[in-house]
């Protein structure tokens, strides 16, 4: 950059006897020690830089402002430049009702143009990194059921479930892929479980660890990577306030920019790693159905209620098996709980348990539930994600009431 301009704004009441004309301005920033100010030149040190202010009036109230230019036209000369930039905006702070604005700083435009391929390097590692863990581990129907619920509203298309959520995702919403703490089938099979146990010894640590939510970095990568969930995602967390200060054309420090580099370095060696290690990671068949479920709960907030309300109603249906003991021999407790259903509302109903009707809602619910989880590029309409929930609501409460014997069951 040939030259580097900086203009400042600072209003004074102009109903105080303070700085009411330039040379008094010129006075109040000669206070610092280091800082001459002479036919035009503003010297700080040795070191001279163009200099120019301008008092004004503000159209209404009783204030005055002044109007700071100072250009650096040696490159050589910046450092220097950048300190005395900061010697002003102290001197300023102290003097005004508030801070200066800045008005104009290519100091720190050249330092977020600088940062920038930085952070959407990293941020595109991060894509990278999900993308392929969603469709190569998870399957092809990621796009449409893996978004936790605080990912939602960072999503641009509400009309229908889309595709290419990565990409239309928030920089700090894509660590909630990552970070999002929650339970799995694993851990509602050890309540069913607990139905039928004598003793605590049928229970093993493992098992009751399962109680404990985690997320999918902890499950399938802090174990290769040997980076802990919270080391990343406190990193992530601060680059995105940095991240803000680029996107949002904010002022930038050498200190921040300085920062950038180093925390985006520090994330980015993580995020290699797991990218490496990728392939040898194992996700099971029930797990894949977890992380799904646990992704689609945010494509939106429509979604994520009729997801929450599905996990509900299964859950309800597995209790009503145990208890009535209806429950069918071919669903193990190490039979995936998703494919369980069929063959638990079936029992149920031979077992008079649940009434045809919601024998039929459930199966209808389920085939919802199978869409917006796992079939890829199919847009739902949210009209029929909220009719479908209402009715899923309507099923839970119906259940809950055979649950507790408030209906006769067979009238359910």
């Amino acid at each position: 950059m040939e030259a580097y301009k900086v203009e400042y704004l600072i209003v004074l009441s102009s109903t105080e006897p303070f700085c009411k004309t330039e040379n008094a301005f010129n006075n109040l920033l000669q206070s610092f020690d280091a800082i001459k100010i002479s036919d035009s030149k503003i010297r700080y040190e040795k070191t001279a830089f163009e200099y120019k202010v301008k008092l004004g009036l503000i159209a209404e109230g009783d204030q005055r402002y002044f109007h700071v230019t100072l250009v650096c036209k040696e490159p050589n000369n910046l450092e220097v430049f950048k300190v005395l930039l900061k010697a002003v905006r102290t001197i300023l702070k102290r003097a005004g009702d508030k801070p200066a604005e800045i008005l104009w700083d290519d100091v720190s435009s050249e330092l977020s143009n600088a940062a920038y391929p930085v952070v959407h390097n990293i941020e595109n590692m991060m894509r990278k990194l999900l993308t392929k863990f969603m469709y190569v581990k998870i399957g092809l129907g990621w796009i449409k059921d893996a978004v936790p619920k605080e990912v939602s509203d960072s999503i641009r298309t509400k009309n229908t479930l889309g595709q290419n959520y990565l990409h239309e995702t928030d920089f700090i919403q894509l660590s909630n892929f990552l970070f999002k703490e929650y339970l799995t089938a694993n851990a509602r099979k050890l309540v069913e479980k607990v139905g039928k146990a004598k003793d605590i010894s049928e229970f093993t640590l493992e098992e009751l660890r399962e109680l404990v939510p985690r997320s999918n970095w902890e499950r399938y990568f802090a174990p290769v990577v040997e980076c802990k969930s919270e080391y990343l995602k406190s990193r992530w967390e601060r680059l995105y306030i940095l991240r803000c200060l680029v996107a949002h054309n904010n002022f930038m420090t050498g200190s921040d920019y300085d920062e950038i580099i180093k925390v985006s370095s520090e994330v980015r060696i993580q995020l290699e790693k797991a990218l490496e290690a990728l392939d040898g990671i194992a996700v099971s068949d029930d797990e894949r159905e977890d992380v799904a479920e646990n992704i689609a709960t945010s494509m939106s907030s429509d979604s994520g209620d009729f997801i929450a309300l599905w996990s509900t109603l299964v859950d309800l249906l597995y209790e009503l098996a145990i208890i009535s003991d209806n429950y069918p021999k071919e669903v193990t407790m190490d039979s995936s709980r998703i494919r369980g259903v069929g063959a638990l509302t079936s029992s149920l109903l031979e077992g008079e348990v649940i009434s045809s009707d919601i024998y039929n809602k459930v199966r209808m619910l389920f085939t919802l539930r199978n869409v917006v989880v796992h079939q890829h590029g199919t847009a739902v309409d949210l009209a029929e994600i909220q009719e479908h929930a209402n009715i899923a609501r309507e099923v839970v409460q119906r259940l809950r009431d055979i649950r507790f014997g408030l209906i006769n069951p067979t009238q359910g």
